[in-house]
C-alpha cells in the first residue's frame, strides 16, 4: 500500500505523461535505505507501460560493481540476441590487450539500440540503486542522459545517500540538472501518513497509544511495516474499530534483532560509534560520546560523518538525535545486559569527571544497576545541583543511595532525599522534614529544613501548621538574607490562603522590594509570587498576573528556580484562562510542559497535564483533554487532588457523550475521602457537574440540584473554584425545573456576590447574566448571555446559551426563533458528540412545541462538503489553503492530534485519500454557485 508524498506522486505521473507526448527527461530519486524508491518508480514503470512506452528497469547490486556495464546491460537487455551481441564485445575486450574498442564498441551499440527505440516510439529506462552500478553503467547512463534532452527518453534512477562514490555523485548531478532533468528526495512519512499505512497493514485506524508507537519508526516506511509486524500479537481491534496496543508503549518488547542488519552499509568504526552513541539515549552531544569513548571530539565526529549523512542522525542544533528510534533500541539491544552496565558506569564516570551536566551522569547511572562508592560520593556532591535540574532522577538515584550507604553518609543523603520529596510533590517529605528539622541544631540548617517543611505542609494543603512553622523560623535566628525573605514570602502565602488576603498583601510589599535588593533569581522569583497570591485573593487578577509575569522573568535567570517557575507559569496559564486568553494559556503550558519534562519535575507535571486537560475540555477538544487526564493519571504522584481531576473530568466528558456507564464507573473510582484535601475543593466542579449530569439523564432534576448544592457554600475554597459560576447557573436552571423557586433565588443571588468579587473576570459575569436570565425567563437577557459566551470561545458554553435563549424565547411565544437557536444548540453539540445534551434540549423545547423538524434531520448527510462539521470545515479550508497540521491546530487552538481526527474525517466524507484533492475540491466549490466563504477571523477559538 502506497500512502503519503501525494504531490510528489502526482509530479511523476506529470512526468510520464510528458514523456508518452515525446518529452524526454531525466529523474533522481533519492531516499534512505526502506523510504519507498523502488516503489516509487515502480509507479512510474506501471504508468508508463499503461501509456505504451517501451520500458525497462533493473537495479544495480553490490557484486556486480566491478563487472563494466553489467547494471546497463541488465536494465537495457535482460535477455535475447541484444544481451549476446554485448556479452561478446566484452569478452573480446578482456581477451585484447587494450580492451577500450571494445568496451566502446558495447556501449555503443547498447546508445545505438537506445536510440532505434526511440526511433519508434517512447522510452522509459529506470536503473534501480545506482550507487551500486560499475563504472562503465554510470558512464553509460551519463551519455543517455545527453540524449534525453533531444529524444523522446525518459531516464530515471534511485539512490540512497550510502555508499558515497565520487562518480555516483558526478551521474547524479547530471540526472538533476536542469533544464530537463529533476531531483525527488523521499522524506520521512509525517504521523498521518504513517497512520494512513498501519491503516492499509492493520485494516482498522490505529488508535492513540498505537500512533505514539509508531513514531520509533521515524517516518520510514519499510520500518514501521516491520514493527507493526513484530508487535501484532500485542495488537487488538477495540469496540471504536481502532488497532489499539494492549499494552502502554513502554512495555513494549525490543524491536526486532534483525533491524541493525539493515546498517551493513556502514562501515566497521562508524557501527560501533553508533552503537556506543545508543547508549547516551535518544540524543546526545559529540563531546559526550568523545568523553565516554576516551577519545578526541574530531574522530569522533569523523565517524558520525557516515550515519549523519545516511539520515539515522539528525543535527538539532545542540545535539545530534536518532531519527529512527527502534533503530537506537535495537543497537542498545546487541549488547549483552552485564556489558551495557559496565559501560553506563564507565559513561557515568567519564561525564562526572569532566565536570559534565549532572542529569546527563545521572541518566547514566540509573542505567547501570548498583551504584558505587564513587558514584554515592558524586551523588552526595552533586546532590543540589542534581535535584534542581532534574529531580526525578535525583530522587530515584537517592533512593538507591540510602539503602547502600553508611551511618556517616545516610544522613545528608536523608536530606537530600527530602529535598528531591518536596520537588516532586511527594506527601513523604513532610515527615521525613520534620525528623530532620528536629534534629538540627545549627541555626542556618533549621532554617532551611523550616523553609522545606513549609513548603512541603503547604503542598499538603496543611496552611495551619504551615504557618505556625514559619512564624518560629522566623523568630530564631536566620544568617541568611534570602532565606530569610524566602520564609517571609511564606508568611504571605499562608496568610493569603487562610483569609487575610489584605494583611498578605501589606506585608508582600517589603518582601519584593527586599528581593530587588537582593538581586538572587530565585529570591525574586518567589517574592513576586507572594504578592500575585495575595493579590489574586484580594481579587485583583490583572495586577496579580503582572507580579507572575515578573517572577517568571526573575526564575528564567537560573536554573535553581526552575521548580517556582513552573508554578508561576501555572498560575499564568490559570490566570490568563479566568480572563478567556487562550493563547498566553496555551504558551505558559507549553513552557511548563517542556521544562518539567526536561528537569523531570513530575510534580510540577502532573500539574501542567491537569491545566491542560481542563484547559482542551472548555476549549472543545475533548479528545485532547481525555489523553491529558491519561497522561496526568500514569504518573507517579500522590497529590489529594488529582483523582478529582482525573475521574472527574472523564466522567463529565462521558456523561455529554451519554456514556452513561462509562461516566458512571470513573465517579465510582473515586477514593472515599477524595474531597478531604482543601485542593480537591478547589477542584472538583466537574465531578459535582458529573453527579448532576448523570441524575438528570436518569429524570431525577431534584437529585441533580442537591449534588450540586456544595457550590452555594460560600469557603474560601469554593469561592475560588473556576467552575463555581457555571455550577450555580446549572442550579438555577435545575431548580427552576423542578419548581424550588427558593434554591434557584439563593443560586442567583450567590452568583451575584461572586461576580461582584471576581468583577475583573468575563466568566463570572456570563453565568451572572445566564443566572438572571433563565430566573425571569427573559430573552434580553439571555441574548447578552449569548453575546458573551460567543467570545469567550467555550464551544459547551456557547451550545448552553442557545439552548437558553430557545426555550427563553418559545416561552414568549416567538416559536421560529426559538426553532433557530435551537438548530444553533444542536449544531454546537453535535460538533463536540454531546449526545446528551441534544436529546435534553430537544427535550426541553419539545414540551414548549418546537421541534427542530425535517430541515434539521437532513443536516448532516453521509458524504461531501454537507457531511462536514462547522469544525471540521474550519480545517478543511485550511488544509485547502495549505496549511500544516501544527499550523492548523496553532490558528484553531486545537491539539495536533484532534486535527489529524479531523483530517482523517474529512478525507472519508470527501472520499478522498490525499490533502491536495482536498484543496482541488475546495478550488472547484469556491468557482461554483455554492461557494463556501473562506476562513477568516474568528471570535473565539473553534471546538
Amino acid at each position: 500500500m502506497r500512502v503519503g508524498r501525494e504531490r510528489q506522486r502526482n509530479g511523476l505521473r506529470d512526468w510520464v505523461r510528458g514523456g508518452a507526448r515525446g518529452r524526454g527527461g531525466r529523474l533522481l530519486v533519492e531516499g534512505e535505505p526502506g523510504a519507498g524508491r523502488t516503489a516509487y518508480v515502480e509507479e512510474a514503470l506501471a504508468e508508463a507501460a499503461a501509456l505504451g512506452l517501451r520500458v525497462r528497469s533493473a537495479a544495480a547490486e553490490p557484486f556486480t560493481a566491478e563487472l563494466p556495464l553489467r547494471a546497463a546491460l541488465d536494465c537495457l537487455h535482460p535477455e535475447g540476441a541484444g544481451r549476446a551481441a554485448v556479452i561478446a564485445l566484452l569478452r573480446e575486450a578482456r581477451a585484447a590487450q587494450q580492451p577500450g574498442g571494445a568496451w566502446l564498441a558495447a556501449a555503443d551499440l547498447l546508445v545505438s539500440g537506445v536510440g532505434e527505440w526511440c526511433a519508434r516510439g517512447p522510452v522509459l529506462l529506470v536503473l534501480d540503486d545506482l550507487h551500486w552500478a560499475d563504472p562503465a553503467s554510470l558512464l553509460l547512463w551519463r551519455r543517455l542522459g545527453r540524449l534525453a534532452d533531444r529524444l523522446p527518453l525518459l531516464l530515471a534512477a534511485t539512490r540512497r545517500p550510502l555508499p558515497r562514490r565520487p562518480e555516483v555523485d558526478e551521474v547524479c548531478a547530471g540526472l538533476g540538472a536542469a533544464p530537463g532533468g529533476r531531483t525527488v528526495r523521499l522524506e520521512p512519512l509525517t504521523g498521518e501518513e504513517s497512520a494512513e499505512l498501519l491503516r492499509g497493514v492493520l485494516g482498522a485506524p490505529p488508535g492513540p497509544r498505537l500512533r505514539r508507537a509508531a513514531a520509533q519508526a521515524g517516518g520510514n516506511p519499510a520500518l514501521l511495516r516491520e514493527l507493526a509486524a513484530h508487535w501484532s500479537p500485542l495488537i487488538e481491534t477495540t469496540g471504536a474499530a481502532l488497532a489499539e496496543l494492549r499494552v502502554p508503549e513502554a512495555e513494549l518488547p525490543d524491536p526486532p534483532a534483525s533491524l541493525p542488519q539493515r546498517l551493513g552499509y556502514l562501515s566497521r568504526s562508524a557501527y560501533t560509534t553508533l552503537r556506543h552513541a545508543a547508549l547516551l539515549g535518544p540524543a546526545f552531544t559529540p563531546r559526550e560520546l568523545a568523553l565516554v569513548q576516551g577519545r578526541p571530539a574530531r574522530e569522533v565526529l569523523a565517524e558520525l560523518e557516515e550515519p549523519l549523512l545516511a539520515g539515522l542522525l539528525e543535527d538539532t542544533g545542540e545535539q545530534l538525535r536518532f531519527r529512527h528510534p527502534a533503530l537506537r533500541l535495537a543497537l542498545y539491544a546487541e549488547l549483552p545486559r552485564a556489558a551495557r552496565s559496565a559501560l553506563h558506569q564507565e559513561a557515568a564516570a567519564a561525564l562526572a569527571g569532566a565536570g559534565h551536566d549532572p542529569a546527563r551522569t545521572a541518566e547514566q547511572l540509573l542505567a547501570g544497576g548498583a551504584l558505587d562508592r564513587r558514584a554515592v560520593q558524586w551523588l552526595a556532591d552533586s546532590a543540589p545541583s542534581l535535584i534542581a535540574a532534574a529531580p526525578g532522577a535525583a530522587a530515584e538515584l537517592l533512593e538507591r543511595a540510602v539503602g547502600q550507604a553508611d551511618r556517616a553518609d545516610r544522613e545528608a543523603l536523608e536530606g537530600s532525599l527530602a529535598d528531591a520529596a518536596l520537588m516532586l510533590r511527594r506527601p513523604e517529605s513532610a515527615g521525613l522534614l520534620a525528623t530532620l528539622h528536629e534534629r538540627a541544631a545549627d541555626p542556618g540548617a533549621r532554617a532551611a529544613l523550616a523553609f522545606k517543611l513549609v513548603s512541603a505542609l503547604m503542598i499538603q494543603g496543611d496552611m495551619g501548621r504551615a504557618l505556625a512553622v514559619t512564624e518560629d523560623a522566623l523568630a530564631e535566628p536566620v544568617p541568611s538574607p534570602a532565606l530569610r525573605l524566602r520564609l517571609e514570602a511564606c508568611r504571605v502565602l499562608a496568610l493569603a490562603e487562610r483569609g487575610s488576603a489584605a494583611q498578605a498583601r501589606a506585608l508582600a510589599v517589603p518582601v519584593v522590594a527586599k528581593a530587588a535588593r537582593l538581586g538572587d533569581p530565585l529570591c525574586g522569583a518567589e517574592a513576586h509570587h507572594a504578592m500575585s497570591f495575595a493579590l489574586f485573593h484580594l481579587g485583583r487578577g490583572r495586577e496579580s498576573l503582572r507580579h507572575v509575569a515578573e517572577g517568571i522573568a526573575c526564575a528564567r535567570r537560573g536554573p535553581e528556580a526552575n521548580d517556582m517557575r513552573l508554578l508561576l507559569l501555572a498560575n499564568q496559564a490559570e490566570g490568563h484562562e479566568r480572563f478567556d486568553e487562550p493563547e498566553p494559556v496555551a504558551a505558559a503550558l507549553r513552557e511548563a510542559r517542556e521544562l518539567a519534562l526536561a528537569t523531570r519535575s513530575t510534580g510540577r507535571l502532573v500539574v501542567t497535564e491537569a491545566l491542560r486537560a481542563a484547559f482542551d475540555y472548555r476549549l472543545g477538544d475533548w479528545d485532547a483533554a481525555l489523553a491529558g487526564v491519561d497522561r496526568a493519571d500514569v504518573l507517579p504522584v500522590s497529590d489529594g487532588w488529582l483523582p478529582v481531576v482525573v475521574h472527574g473530568l472523564r466522567a463529565l466528558v462521558r456523561g455529554h457523550r451519554d456514556e452513561r456507564e462509562a461516566a458512571r464507573a470513573e465517579l465510582a473510582r473515586l477514593p472515599p475521602a477524595a474531597f478531604e484535601a482543601p485542593a480537591a475543593r478547589r477542584y472538583g466542579g466537574h465531578v459535582l457537574l458529573a453527579r448532576a449530569l448523570l441524575a438528570e439523564r436518569a429524570g431525577r432534576p431534584a437529585d441533580a440540584v442537591r449534588e450540586l448544592l456544595p457550590a452555594l457554600a460560600d469557603g474560601p475554597e469554593e469561592a475560588r473554584a473556576y467552575e463555581r459560576p457555571w455550577i450555580l447557573s446549572e442550579i438555577v436552571r435545575l431548580a427552576l425545573e423542578c419548581g424550588d423557586t427558593a434554591t434557584a433565588r439563593a443560586a442567583v443571588a450567590a452568583c451575584g456576590r461572586t461576580a461582584a468579587a471576581l468583577a475583573e473576570y468575563p466568566g463570572p459575569a456570563l453565568a451572572l447574566l445566564r443566572c438572571e436570565g433563565l430566573f425571569a425567563q427573559d430573552p434580553q437577557l439571555l441574548a447578552r448571555a449569548l453575546e458573551r459566551a460567543r467570545r469567550g470561545g467555550r464551544p459547551l458554553v456557547l451550545g448552553h446559551a442557545w439552548e437558553d435563549l430557545a426555550v427563553a424565547r418559545a416561552w414568549h411565544g416567538d416559536l421560529a426563533a426559538a426553532r433557530s437557536a435551537l438548530a444553533q444548540a444542536v449544531a454546537a453539540y453535535e460538533d463536540l458528540g454531546a449526545r446528551w445534551d441534544v436529546a435534553r434540549a430537544d427535550a426541553r423545547l419539545r414540551s414548549l412545541g418546537v421541534r427542530r423538524g425535517s430541515r434539521s434531520a437532513r443536516r448532516r448527510v453521509a458524504n461531501g462538503w454537507e457531511a462536514l462539521t462547522p469544525a471540521e470545515l474550519k480545517v478543511a479550508l485550511l488544509v485547502a489553503q495549505g496549511r500544516s497540521n501544527p499550523e492548523i491546530a496553532s490558528a484553531l487552538f486545537l491539539s495536533a492530534r484532534t486535527v489529524q481526527t479531523h483530517v482523517s474525517h474529512i478525507l472519508a466524507k470527501l472520499q478522498v485519500r490525499s490533502r491536495a484533492a482536498v484543496a482541488a475540491q475546495a478550488a472547484t466549490r469556491r468557482s461554483g454557485p455554492e461557494a463556501a466563504p473562506e476562513p477568516g477571523p474568528a471570535p473565539g477559538p473553534g471546538p
